[in-house]
């Protein structure tokens, strides 16, 4: 089986991480995802930036305030009740 070996630079950013790690080939262009927690590759795009999954990261570990879905589903529908 093929196999890649990472560099200690490229292992350090792996173990690092505390959300997805872009793979990209050397031109830039996108090749996948790798969960540093799982070693799980993600071959399909992400549609969010890194930058995106971790700014809700972010918010996810902040203070709030934080919604119900039922709650959010309830304001949704008064919305649509106004128009």
């Amino acid at each position: 089986m093929p196999e890649i070996v990472l560099s200690a630079e490229q292992l350090a950013v792996l173990s690092s991480a505390k959300g997805l790690v872009a793979l990209r080939r050397p031109d830039g262009s996108f090749v996948g995802w790798i969960n540093p927690t799982t070693n799980f590759i993600i071959p399909h795009e992400c549609p969010f930036t890194p930058e995106e999954i971790e700014e809700a990261e972010r918010r996810a570990n902040g203070p709030g305030p934080w919604y119900t879905t039922q709650e959010v589903l309830a304001h949704l529908r008064s919305l649509e009740a106004q128009q």
